[in-house]
């Protein structure tokens, strides 16, 4: 697999940064993991909001439509007879 800007595999970019962490110092690996799981629950919580804003959004859209054609068909109850 390519990768758009570099021209290196990915395979071949996650090693190299394996071999790199892998060379620093241990607390240089402890503030590199830090960092690393900074990054991955911000990615995790970005992906996360936006896959529930497309469930929403298509809820959304179903719902509408539904209803819009629940009342273009006179599928839809007159206000006096719905009970609160």
């Amino acid at each position: 697999m390519q990768n758009l800007k570099g021209g290196f595999t990915k395979t071949t970019q996650l090693q190299q940064s394996i071999d790199l962490a892998q060379s620093l110092s241990l607390t240089e690996q402890i503030e590199l993991l830090k960092t690393l799981s900074t990054i991955i629950q911000r990615t995790h919580s970005l992906e996360n909001k936006a896959t529930t804003t497309e469930k929403n959004t298509d809820f959304s859209r179903l719902s509408f439509r539904q209803s819009w054609q629940q009342a273009m068909t006179g599928e839809t109850l007159p206000i006096s007879q719905l009970k609160v």
